[in-house]
């Protein structure tokens, strides 16, 4: 476990370094609230994100979500949403999103590895057009010993399923902190790689979650 844990580091550490090899920069924020509600196996969820970007001047984009899930048993769970996005940043465009998402967990002596496969399906109601997206997330994280502090490196990689590639890559390091009473913070900063007419655009982030589970 230990073996791979190092490896999924390396690997994000090498696509970190590759990300900062682009030229183009901005600086922006990610910053959400999520609510989850546990019936046992089952799971209800909800999220409002707001996203800014040109050197924090103007707001990208926001969304809300919700949706429901399954804990199939102690490595895997599912879930299925709904999002809606208003993106200004775009002509002032608005998606409907389904989203489909499994995720894969294994844990051992405080470490954990968990790989994420979302589908999504989004509407554009202007164009009336469809688009198909397929995320894929790897995360790695500890948790110390004796303290609220979970740290962990992410990466997250887009592709289009329709034809067009490569979308964007999202390359993270940051920290669960632990509230009590299911109230957590997720705390991170972000190196995330765009498509932007043809080009390969960089935005420096700065996010913050906060979670409860009740």
């Amino acid at each position: 476990m230990k073996k791979s844990f190092i490896i999924i580091l390396s690997v994000l550490a090498i696509s970190a370094a590759r990300a900062n090899a682009q030229s183009e920069s901005d600086f922006g924020t990610w910053s959400s609230i999520q609510l989850v509600k546990s019936f046992g196996a089952p799971y209800a969820m909800a999220r409002l994100e707001h996203r800014s970007f040109d050197n924090l001047r103007s707001t990208e984009c926001w969304f809300a979500m919700a949706g429901g899930g399954y804990n199939f048993n102690s490595w895997l769970k599912g879930d299925l949403s709904y999002e809606y996005w208003s993106i200004p940043s775009a002509g002032k465009m608005e998606l409907h999103k389904g989203v489909l998402c499994f995720t894969e967990t294994l844990k051992r002596d405080g470490l954990a590895v968990a790989l994420r496969e979302k589908y999504e399906l989004a509407y554009n109601p202007a164009s009336k057009s469809f688009s198909n997206t397929l995320r894929t997330r790897l995360r790695g994280q500890y948790k110390i010993p004796d303290s609220i502090f979970t740290p962990y490196l992410m990466y997250e990689y887009f592709s289009s399923l329709d034809g067009k590639g490569w979308i964007r890559s999202l390359h993270y390091a940051g920290s669960d902190i632990s509230l009590g009473g299911g109230h957590s913070l997720d705390l991170f900063y972000m190196y995330h790689l765009f498509d932007q007419a043809g080009h390969t655009a960089a935005c420096h982030l700065l996010g913050v979650g906060y979670t409860f589970v009740f």
